[in-house]
Protein backbone atom coordinates (compact mmCIF):
# COMPACT_ATOMS: atom_id res chain seq x y z
CA UNK A 1 0.00 0.00 0.00
CA UNK A 2 2.52 2.20 1.01
CA UNK A 3 4.45 1.37 -2.44
CA UNK A 4 1.52 2.41 -4.33
CA UNK A 5 1.27 5.38 -2.71
CA UNK A 6 4.80 6.18 -3.25
CA UNK A 7 4.76 5.29 -6.68
CA UNK A 8 1.53 7.58 -7.41
CA UNK A 9 3.20 11.02 -5.59
CA UNK A 10 6.33 10.33 -7.44
CA UNK A 11 4.80 9.83 -10.75
CA UNK A 12 2.58 12.67 -10.06
CA UNK A 13 5.39 15.13 -9.17
CA UNK A 14 7.34 13.96 -12.33
CA UNK A 15 4.57 14.30 -14.62
CA UNK A 16 3.62 18.17 -12.87
CA UNK A 17 7.23 18.72 -13.42
CA UNK A 18 7.32 17.84 -16.58
CA UNK A 19 3.91 19.71 -17.66
CA UNK A 20 5.81 22.35 -16.28
CA UNK A 21 9.06 21.99 -18.46
CA UNK A 22 6.61 21.54 -21.59
CA UNK A 23 5.22 24.45 -20.87
CA UNK A 24 7.88 26.70 -20.24
CA UNK A 25 9.42 25.66 -23.50
CA UNK A 26 6.54 26.04 -25.71
CA UNK A 27 6.00 29.73 -24.48
CA UNK A 28 9.76 30.27 -24.67
CA UNK A 29 9.49 29.23 -28.73
CA UNK A 30 5.84 31.18 -28.44
CA UNK A 31 7.57 34.87 -26.94
CA UNK A 32 9.35 35.39 -30.19
CA UNK A 33 6.35 35.56 -32.13
CA UNK A 34 5.02 37.73 -29.25
CA UNK A 35 8.06 39.69 -29.19
CA UNK A 36 7.93 40.28 -33.45
CA UNK A 37 3.94 41.45 -32.73
CA UNK A 38 5.42 44.05 -29.99
CA UNK A 39 8.17 45.61 -31.62
CA UNK A 40 6.02 46.08 -34.98
CA UNK A 41 3.06 47.83 -32.61
CA UNK A 42 5.63 49.93 -31.05
CA UNK A 43 7.35 50.75 -34.11
CA UNK A 44 3.45 51.78 -35.76
CA UNK A 45 2.79 53.57 -32.12
CA UNK A 46 6.00 55.53 -32.74
CA UNK A 47 5.76 56.52 -35.94
CA UNK A 48 1.73 57.67 -35.36
CA UNK A 49 2.89 59.81 -32.38
CA UNK A 50 5.86 61.02 -34.73
CA UNK A 51 3.05 62.35 -37.42
CA UNK A 52 0.95 64.20 -34.73
CA UNK A 53 4.12 65.85 -33.24
CA UNK A 54 5.20 66.80 -36.21
CA UNK A 55 1.77 67.96 -37.81
CA UNK A 56 1.43 69.80 -34.43
CA UNK A 57 4.58 71.74 -34.27
CA UNK A 58 4.67 72.11 -37.96
CA UNK A 59 1.26 73.92 -37.93
CA UNK A 60 1.06 77.73 -38.57
CA UNK A 61 -2.70 78.04 -38.51
CA UNK A 62 -4.52 79.76 -35.59
CA UNK A 63 -8.16 80.41 -34.47
CA UNK A 64 -11.34 79.93 -36.25
CA UNK A 65 -11.51 82.13 -39.64
CA UNK A 66 -11.98 80.23 -42.61
CA UNK A 67 -8.34 80.45 -44.02
CA UNK A 68 -7.26 78.46 -40.15
CA UNK A 69 -10.11 75.97 -40.71
CA UNK A 70 -9.57 75.06 -44.63
CA UNK A 71 -5.86 74.51 -43.19
CA UNK A 72 -7.11 71.92 -40.60
CA UNK A 73 -9.25 70.17 -43.14
CA UNK A 74 -6.47 70.07 -45.74
CA UNK A 75 -4.69 68.72 -43.04
CA UNK A 76 -7.17 66.46 -42.20
CA UNK A 77 -7.56 64.91 -45.80
CA UNK A 78 -3.99 64.49 -46.37
CA UNK A 79 -3.50 61.97 -43.09
CA UNK A 80 -5.42 58.92 -43.28
CA UNK A 81 -5.05 58.49 -39.07
CA UNK A 82 -5.95 61.99 -38.25
CA UNK A 83 -9.80 61.95 -37.56
CA UNK A 84 -10.18 65.94 -37.02
CA UNK A 85 -8.12 69.16 -36.17
CA UNK A 86 -9.55 71.94 -33.93
CA UNK A 87 -8.58 75.05 -32.25
CA UNK A 88 -9.02 75.57 -28.02
CA UNK A 89 -10.02 78.98 -26.82
CA UNK A 90 -10.12 79.51 -22.83
CA UNK A 91 -9.84 75.66 -22.35
CA UNK A 92 -12.38 74.84 -24.89
CA UNK A 93 -12.44 73.46 -28.37
CA UNK A 94 -13.92 76.17 -30.56
CA UNK A 95 -13.92 74.94 -34.06
CA UNK A 96 -13.21 71.34 -36.06
CA UNK A 97 -12.31 70.96 -39.69
CA UNK A 98 -15.25 68.29 -39.24
CA UNK A 99 -17.62 70.64 -37.57
CA UNK A 100 -16.39 74.61 -38.30
CA UNK A 101 -16.99 77.16 -35.67
CA UNK A 102 -18.85 75.48 -32.58
CA UNK A 103 -22.03 77.42 -31.60
CA UNK A 104 -21.07 75.97 -27.94
CA UNK A 105 -17.31 75.36 -27.79
CA UNK A 106 -17.09 72.05 -26.31
CA UNK A 107 -14.75 71.13 -22.20
CA UNK A 108 -11.44 69.62 -22.89
CA UNK A 109 -12.04 66.20 -20.61
CA UNK A 110 -10.82 67.58 -17.06
CA UNK A 111 -7.75 65.08 -16.26
CA UNK A 112 -5.03 66.08 -18.86
CA UNK A 113 -1.57 64.46 -19.41
CA UNK A 114 1.17 66.26 -20.23
CA UNK A 115 4.26 64.46 -21.91
CA UNK A 116 7.82 65.20 -21.47
CA UNK A 117 8.17 66.96 -25.20
CA UNK A 118 5.33 69.58 -23.66
CA UNK A 119 2.38 67.90 -25.64
CA UNK A 120 -0.99 67.02 -23.74
CA UNK A 121 -2.59 64.47 -23.94
CA UNK A 122 -6.65 64.38 -23.52
CA UNK A 123 -8.93 61.55 -23.47
CA UNK A 124 -12.60 62.10 -24.47
CA UNK A 125 -15.83 59.56 -23.17
CA UNK A 126 -17.37 57.21 -25.24
CA UNK A 127 -20.77 59.31 -25.82
CA UNK A 128 -19.92 62.56 -25.46
CA UNK A 129 -19.89 65.22 -28.77
CA UNK A 130 -16.35 63.96 -29.09
CA UNK A 131 -14.58 60.62 -28.22
CA UNK A 132 -11.51 59.08 -28.38
CA UNK A 133 -7.74 59.96 -28.05
CA UNK A 134 -6.88 63.77 -29.18
CA UNK A 135 -3.12 65.51 -28.85
CA UNK A 136 -3.04 69.42 -28.02
CA UNK A 137 -0.06 72.02 -28.68
CA UNK A 138 -0.16 75.74 -28.69
CA UNK A 139 -3.79 75.60 -28.48
CA UNK A 140 -3.74 72.84 -31.46
CA UNK A 141 -6.04 69.17 -31.02
CA UNK A 142 -5.75 66.48 -33.27
CA UNK A 143 -8.28 63.46 -32.93
CA UNK A 144 -6.56 60.47 -33.78
CA UNK A 145 -8.95 58.33 -35.85
CA UNK A 146 -10.65 55.16 -34.61
CA UNK A 147 -9.24 53.17 -37.17
CA UNK A 148 -5.76 54.18 -36.81
CA UNK A 149 -5.23 50.17 -35.77
CA UNK A 150 -7.49 48.63 -37.28
CA UNK A 151 -4.65 46.53 -39.05
CA UNK A 152 -3.62 44.76 -35.86
CA UNK A 153 -7.40 43.21 -35.54
CA UNK A 154 -6.60 40.30 -37.58
CA UNK A 155 -3.92 38.87 -34.49
CA UNK A 156 -6.54 39.58 -31.49
CA UNK A 157 -7.77 35.79 -31.32
CA UNK A 158 -5.52 34.89 -29.25
CA UNK A 159 -3.51 38.54 -28.33
CA UNK A 160 -4.86 41.54 -26.29
CA UNK A 161 -2.90 44.63 -27.49
CA UNK A 162 -2.67 48.13 -25.98
CA UNK A 163 -0.73 51.36 -26.76
CA UNK A 164 -0.46 53.71 -23.65
CA UNK A 165 1.33 56.45 -21.55
CA UNK A 166 4.23 54.53 -19.92
CA UNK A 167 2.44 55.25 -16.83
CA UNK A 168 -0.52 53.64 -18.32
CA UNK A 169 -2.66 56.67 -16.93
CA UNK A 170 -3.77 57.15 -20.39
CA UNK A 171 -4.76 54.39 -22.89
CA UNK A 172 -4.65 55.36 -26.94
CA UNK A 173 -5.61 51.88 -27.97
CA UNK A 174 -6.93 48.65 -26.73
CA UNK A 175 -8.47 45.85 -28.38
CA UNK A 176 -8.98 42.27 -26.85
CA UNK A 177 -10.06 38.68 -27.93
CA UNK A 178 -13.90 38.50 -27.93
CA UNK A 179 -15.39 37.24 -24.68
CA UNK A 180 -16.31 33.81 -25.52
CA UNK A 181 -12.50 33.31 -25.71
CA UNK A 182 -12.14 33.95 -21.74
CA UNK A 183 -12.17 30.42 -20.92
CA UNK A 184 -10.04 28.42 -18.41
CA UNK A 185 -7.14 28.30 -20.75
CA UNK A 186 -7.09 32.14 -20.98
CA UNK A 187 -6.45 32.31 -17.11
CA UNK A 188 -2.79 33.71 -15.58
CA UNK A 189 -1.39 30.54 -15.35
CA UNK A 190 -1.46 30.42 -19.04
CA UNK A 191 -1.44 34.11 -20.44
CA UNK A 192 2.26 35.70 -21.57
CA UNK A 193 2.56 39.49 -21.28
CA UNK A 194 5.39 41.43 -22.99
CA UNK A 195 6.10 44.88 -22.30
CA UNK A 196 8.17 47.55 -24.66
CA UNK A 197 8.30 50.90 -24.28
CA UNK A 198 9.36 53.68 -26.42
CA UNK A 199 12.68 55.39 -25.65
CA UNK A 200 11.59 58.65 -27.36
CA UNK A 201 8.13 59.14 -26.67
CA UNK A 202 5.86 58.39 -23.99
CA UNK A 203 4.78 55.52 -25.06
CA UNK A 204 4.40 51.31 -23.85
CA UNK A 205 3.09 49.03 -25.89
CA UNK A 206 1.76 45.75 -23.98
CA UNK A 207 0.86 42.66 -25.71
CA UNK A 208 -0.52 39.68 -24.12
CA UNK A 209 -0.94 36.07 -25.08
CA UNK A 210 -3.47 34.22 -24.18
CA UNK A 211 -3.89 30.39 -24.08
CA UNK A 212 -0.19 30.07 -24.09
CA UNK A 213 2.28 27.36 -23.12
CA UNK A 214 0.39 24.19 -22.82
CA UNK A 215 -3.03 26.23 -23.37
CA UNK A 216 -2.84 26.16 -26.72
CA UNK A 217 -2.58 22.49 -27.44
CA UNK A 218 -5.78 20.55 -28.14
CA UNK A 219 -7.47 18.75 -25.85
CA UNK A 220 -6.61 15.93 -27.46
CA UNK A 221 -3.24 16.61 -27.87
CA UNK A 222 -3.14 17.31 -24.23
CA UNK A 223 -4.37 14.62 -23.02
CA UNK A 224 -2.24 12.54 -25.09
CA UNK A 225 1.44 14.28 -24.09
CA UNK A 226 -0.34 13.75 -20.49
CA UNK A 227 -0.92 9.89 -20.44
CA UNK A 228 2.75 9.61 -22.00
CA UNK A 229 3.82 11.37 -19.31
CA UNK A 230 2.21 9.40 -16.64
CA UNK A 231 3.61 6.06 -18.06
CA UNK A 232 6.84 7.98 -18.21
CA UNK A 233 6.92 9.47 -14.45
CA UNK A 234 5.39 5.85 -13.48
CA UNK A 235 7.94 3.55 -14.93
CA UNK A 236 10.64 6.44 -13.27
CA UNK A 237 8.93 6.52 -9.78
CA UNK A 238 8.72 2.42 -9.77
CA UNK A 239 12.75 2.54 -11.11
CA UNK A 240 13.67 4.94 -8.42
CA UNK A 241 11.55 3.09 -5.62
CA UNK A 242 13.55 -0.18 -7.09
CA UNK A 243 16.86 1.31 -6.73
CA UNK A 244 16.25 2.52 -3.27
CA UNK A 245 14.53 -0.47 -2.18
CA UNK A 246 17.75 -2.69 -3.64
CA UNK A 247 20.33 0.11 -1.53
CA UNK A 248 17.79 -0.36 1.55
CA UNK A 249 17.71 -3.97 1.07
CA UNK A 250 21.68 -4.73 0.47
CA UNK A 251 22.53 -2.56 3.24
CA UNK A 252 20.59 -5.19 5.72
CA UNK A 253 21.78 -8.03 4.09
CA UNK A 254 25.38 -6.65 4.60
CA UNK A 255 24.51 -5.66 8.10
CA UNK A 256 23.50 -9.44 8.66
CA UNK A 257 26.75 -10.62 6.50
CA UNK A 258 29.18 -8.90 8.60
CA UNK A 259 27.40 -9.62 12.17
CA UNK A 260 27.47 -12.81 11.59
CA UNK A 261 30.73 -13.09 9.60
CA UNK A 262 29.60 -14.76 6.35
CA UNK A 263 31.95 -12.62 3.86
CA UNK A 264 33.86 -14.82 2.29
CA UNK A 265 37.69 -15.16 1.60
CA UNK A 266 39.94 -15.53 -1.36
CA UNK A 267 43.22 -15.82 -2.20
CA UNK A 268 45.38 -14.24 -5.18
CA UNK A 269 48.32 -16.03 -5.82
CA UNK A 270 51.78 -14.39 -5.75
CA UNK A 271 54.42 -15.40 -8.61
CA UNK A 272 57.78 -15.45 -7.94
CA UNK A 273 58.98 -14.99 -11.78
CA UNK A 274 62.39 -16.69 -11.27
CA UNK A 275 60.83 -20.19 -11.06
CA UNK A 276 57.14 -19.25 -11.72
CA UNK A 277 56.52 -20.83 -8.06
CA UNK A 278 53.54 -19.67 -5.71
CA UNK A 279 55.48 -18.02 -3.01
CA UNK A 280 52.19 -15.95 -0.87
CA UNK A 281 48.82 -14.74 -1.24
CA UNK A 282 47.16 -11.91 -1.12
CA UNK A 283 43.42 -12.06 1.36
CA UNK A 284 40.43 -10.65 -0.71
CA UNK A 285 37.30 -10.44 0.77
CA UNK A 286 33.99 -11.61 -1.15
CA UNK A 287 30.27 -11.32 -0.57
CA UNK A 288 28.00 -13.02 -2.48
CA UNK A 289 24.31 -11.89 -1.98
CA UNK A 290 21.36 -13.90 -2.48
CA UNK A 291 19.20 -11.07 -4.70
CA UNK A 292 22.33 -9.39 -5.34
CA UNK A 293 24.79 -12.49 -6.68
CA UNK A 294 28.17 -11.08 -6.73
CA UNK A 295 28.87 -7.82 -4.68
CA UNK A 296 32.37 -5.96 -5.90
CA UNK A 297 34.42 -4.72 -2.93
CA UNK A 298 34.16 -1.84 -4.14
CA UNK A 299 30.67 -1.37 -3.47
CA UNK A 300 30.26 -3.14 -0.35
CA UNK A 301 33.55 -2.21 1.34
CA UNK A 302 32.55 1.69 1.30
CA UNK A 303 29.31 0.64 2.42
CA UNK A 304 30.43 -1.35 5.43
CA UNK A 305 32.41 2.08 6.51
CA UNK A 306 28.68 4.14 6.23
CA UNK A 307 27.24 1.95 8.07
CA UNK A 308 29.92 2.03 10.85
CA UNK A 309 31.11 -1.64 10.71
CA UNK A 310 34.30 -1.75 9.69
CA UNK A 311 35.76 -2.40 12.51
CA UNK A 312 33.46 -5.73 13.23
CA UNK A 313 34.50 -6.44 9.33
CA UNK A 314 38.08 -6.08 9.27
CA UNK A 315 38.80 -7.96 12.76
CA UNK A 316 36.51 -11.31 11.31
CA UNK A 317 38.51 -11.09 7.67
CA UNK A 318 41.76 -11.22 10.08
CA UNK A 319 40.63 -13.81 12.06
CA UNK A 320 38.93 -16.28 9.11
CA UNK A 321 41.52 -15.70 6.24
CA UNK A 322 44.40 -16.48 9.38
CA UNK A 323 42.56 -19.85 10.18
CA UNK A 324 41.47 -20.82 6.92
CA UNK A 325 45.00 -20.40 5.35
CA UNK A 326 47.28 -21.36 8.20
CA UNK A 327 47.44 -25.00 7.46
CA UNK A 328 49.05 -24.25 3.65
CA UNK A 329 50.72 -21.19 5.10
CA UNK A 330 53.49 -23.38 7.38
CA UNK A 331 53.36 -26.67 4.85
CA UNK A 332 54.23 -24.04 1.69
CA UNK A 333 55.93 -21.33 3.80
CA UNK A 334 53.51 -19.15 1.73
CA UNK A 335 53.66 -15.35 2.77
CA UNK A 336 50.47 -14.07 3.42
CA UNK A 337 49.71 -10.25 2.61
CA UNK A 338 46.61 -8.27 4.70
CA UNK A 339 45.13 -5.15 3.53
CA UNK A 340 45.06 -2.41 5.84
CA UNK A 341 43.58 1.38 5.30
CA UNK A 342 43.20 4.45 7.60
CA UNK A 343 40.90 2.52 10.81
CA UNK A 344 43.02 -0.30 10.56
CA UNK A 345 46.58 2.23 11.09
CA UNK A 346 44.93 4.57 13.14
CA UNK A 347 42.68 3.03 15.81
CA UNK A 348 45.63 1.12 17.75
CA UNK A 349 44.52 -2.46 17.72
CA UNK A 350 45.29 -3.55 14.97
CA UNK A 351 48.83 -5.13 15.49
CA UNK A 352 47.82 -6.76 19.02
CA UNK A 353 45.12 -8.61 16.91
CA UNK A 354 47.32 -9.33 14.03
CA UNK A 355 49.77 -10.93 16.72
CA UNK A 356 46.89 -12.81 18.99
CA UNK A 357 45.53 -14.81 15.77
CA UNK A 358 49.15 -15.96 14.37
CA UNK A 359 49.65 -17.26 17.77
CA UNK A 360 46.75 -18.78 17.77
CA UNK A 361 47.09 -20.20 13.85
CA UNK A 362 50.90 -21.16 14.52
CA UNK A 363 51.73 -19.00 11.97
CA UNK A 364 55.18 -17.05 12.00
CA UNK A 365 54.72 -13.37 11.96
CA UNK A 366 57.78 -13.80 9.47
CA UNK A 367 55.15 -15.13 6.99
CA UNK A 368 52.64 -12.16 7.30
CA UNK A 369 52.73 -8.86 4.94
CA UNK A 370 50.76 -6.18 5.28
CA UNK A 371 50.14 -3.44 2.13
CA UNK A 372 49.23 -0.25 2.83
CA UNK A 373 49.20 2.87 1.20
CA UNK A 374 51.57 5.31 1.07
CA UNK A 375 48.31 8.06 1.32
CA UNK A 376 46.42 5.84 3.79
CA UNK A 377 46.47 8.14 6.55
CA UNK A 378 47.05 12.12 6.39
CA UNK A 379 49.75 12.52 8.73
CA UNK A 380 52.89 10.72 7.41
CA UNK A 381 54.37 10.63 11.20
CA UNK A 382 51.54 7.82 12.38
CA UNK A 383 52.59 6.14 8.91
CA UNK A 384 55.90 5.90 9.87
CA UNK A 385 55.31 4.57 13.60
CA UNK A 386 52.94 1.79 11.97
CA UNK A 387 55.79 0.99 9.71
CA UNK A 388 58.55 0.73 12.45
CA UNK A 389 56.26 -1.22 15.12
CA UNK A 390 55.20 -3.69 12.26
CA UNK A 391 59.52 -4.26 11.15
CA UNK A 392 60.02 -4.83 14.62
CA UNK A 393 57.79 -7.46 15.58
CA UNK A 394 59.16 -9.12 11.82
CA UNK A 395 56.12 -8.57 9.73
CA UNK A 396 56.91 -7.23 6.23
CA UNK A 397 55.41 -4.24 4.73
CA UNK A 398 54.70 -3.86 1.51
CA UNK A 399 53.67 -0.33 -0.16
CA UNK A 400 50.74 -0.97 -2.07
CA UNK A 401 48.98 1.05 -5.03
CA UNK A 402 52.52 2.66 -6.05
CA UNK A 403 51.90 4.80 -9.26
CA UNK A 404 48.24 5.77 -8.14
CA UNK A 405 47.42 9.25 -7.57
CA UNK A 406 50.53 11.29 -5.16
CA UNK A 407 53.20 8.68 -5.22
CA UNK A 408 56.12 10.11 -3.78
CA UNK A 409 59.43 8.69 -4.33
CA UNK A 410 60.86 10.83 -1.62
CA UNK A 411 58.55 10.09 1.14
CA UNK A 412 59.47 6.36 0.57
CA UNK A 413 62.62 7.20 2.12
CA UNK A 414 60.97 8.10 5.88
CA UNK A 415 59.28 4.37 5.74
CA UNK A 416 60.58 1.24 6.77
CA UNK A 417 59.44 -1.28 4.21
CA UNK A 418 60.08 -4.53 2.25
CA UNK A 419 58.35 -4.32 -0.93
CA UNK A 420 56.63 -2.00 -3.55
CA UNK A 421 53.59 -3.01 -5.47
CA UNK A 422 53.48 -1.72 -9.29
CA UNK A 423 49.43 -0.84 -9.51
CA UNK A 424 47.72 -2.42 -12.62
CA UNK A 425 47.38 1.01 -13.91
CA UNK A 426 51.07 1.47 -14.72
CA UNK A 427 51.02 -2.61 -16.14
CA UNK A 428 48.51 -1.76 -18.56
CA UNK A 429 50.80 1.03 -20.02
CA UNK A 430 53.25 -1.62 -21.34
CA UNK A 431 51.01 -2.66 -24.11
CA UNK A 432 51.25 1.06 -25.62
CA UNK A 433 54.97 1.92 -27.00
CA UNK A 434 54.62 5.58 -25.33
CA UNK A 435 53.63 4.49 -21.71
CA UNK A 436 56.17 1.85 -21.82
CA UNK A 437 58.73 4.07 -21.77
CA UNK A 438 57.27 5.78 -18.63
CA UNK A 439 56.64 2.17 -17.15
CA UNK A 440 60.52 1.25 -17.39
CA UNK A 441 62.02 4.55 -16.13
CA UNK A 442 59.62 4.73 -13.20
CA UNK A 443 60.20 0.48 -12.35
CA UNK A 444 64.20 1.26 -13.04
CA UNK A 445 64.05 4.05 -10.25
CA UNK A 446 62.35 1.50 -7.91
CA UNK A 447 64.41 -1.37 -8.32
CA UNK A 448 67.94 0.67 -7.35
CA UNK A 449 65.94 1.30 -4.00
CA UNK A 450 66.67 -3.19 -3.93
CA UNK A 451 63.14 -3.43 -2.16
CA UNK A 452 61.37 -6.44 -3.78
CA UNK A 453 58.96 -5.40 -6.30
CA UNK A 454 55.75 -7.05 -7.43
CA UNK A 455 54.06 -5.94 -10.33
CA UNK A 456 49.45 -6.76 -9.71
CA UNK A 457 47.49 -6.86 -12.88
CA UNK A 458 49.47 -9.07 -15.03
CA UNK A 459 47.03 -10.41 -17.68
CA UNK A 460 48.23 -11.59 -20.70
CA UNK A 461 51.99 -13.11 -22.18
CA UNK A 462 53.63 -9.66 -23.09
CA UNK A 463 53.24 -7.88 -20.10
CA UNK A 464 54.36 -10.96 -18.41
CA UNK A 465 57.53 -11.99 -21.00
CA UNK A 466 58.79 -7.68 -20.52
CA UNK A 467 58.73 -7.86 -16.91
CA UNK A 468 60.37 -11.61 -16.62
CA UNK A 469 62.94 -10.22 -19.03
CA UNK A 470 64.07 -6.76 -17.34
CA UNK A 471 62.99 -7.85 -13.82
CA UNK A 472 63.69 -11.68 -13.25
CA UNK A 473 63.81 -10.91 -9.48
CA UNK A 474 60.06 -9.54 -8.97
CA UNK A 475 56.99 -11.55 -8.03
CA UNK A 476 53.74 -10.58 -10.03
CA UNK A 477 50.07 -11.23 -9.31
CA UNK A 478 47.22 -11.35 -11.80
CA UNK A 479 45.07 -13.52 -14.20
CA UNK A 480 47.67 -14.74 -16.87
CA UNK A 481 48.62 -17.08 -13.82
CA UNK A 482 45.50 -17.17 -11.81
CA UNK A 483 41.98 -15.33 -10.52
CA UNK A 484 41.36 -15.54 -6.82
CA UNK A 485 40.43 -18.14 -5.63
CA UNK A 486 38.90 -20.24 -2.51
CA UNK A 487 41.11 -22.02 0.26
CA UNK A 488 40.13 -25.32 -1.61
CA UNK A 489 41.10 -24.36 -4.98
CA UNK A 490 44.30 -23.14 -3.75
CA UNK A 491 45.35 -26.24 -2.43
CA UNK A 492 44.28 -28.11 -5.41
CA UNK A 493 46.74 -25.66 -6.87
CA UNK A 494 49.33 -26.06 -4.66
CA UNK A 495 49.15 -30.27 -4.96
CA UNK A 496 49.50 -29.41 -8.22
CA UNK A 497 46.11 -30.78 -8.93
CA UNK A 498 45.00 -27.94 -11.34
CA UNK A 499 47.22 -25.43 -13.12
Amino acid sequence: MKKNVAVAVISSFLVILSLYAVNAIIIEQQKNKQLEISTTLLHYSENLSLSLATALKEMTAQGCGNTSLNHYRTLKRDNLYFDDIGFIENGKIACTAFWGKLATPVALPSELHKTPQGFILAQFPPYGFFTGNAAIYNNVIIFTSRYAYDKFTPVTENYSLSSTTKDHGRTFFSVSPAPDKHNWRHSTLFTLTITQCSSRWDLCVIVKHYGAGLASLSSVVFIVLSAILALIGTALALFSIRLYEDRFSLERTLVRAVKSNTIGINYQPVIRIADKKIVGVEVLSRWRDANHMNVSPELFIPLIKKIGLYKTYYVNVIKKSLAEIAPLTIKHQLMVSLNVGRTEIEDGQFINLLRRECLLNNIPLSLIKIELSENAVASAGILEEFCQELTLIGVKVSIDDFGVQNSNLARLTNLEYDEIKIDKSLVDGISEHYKQDIFVIFCDALAKMNKTLVFEGVENETQYNFIAERYPDALIQGWYFSKSLSRSDLAKMLAGLVH
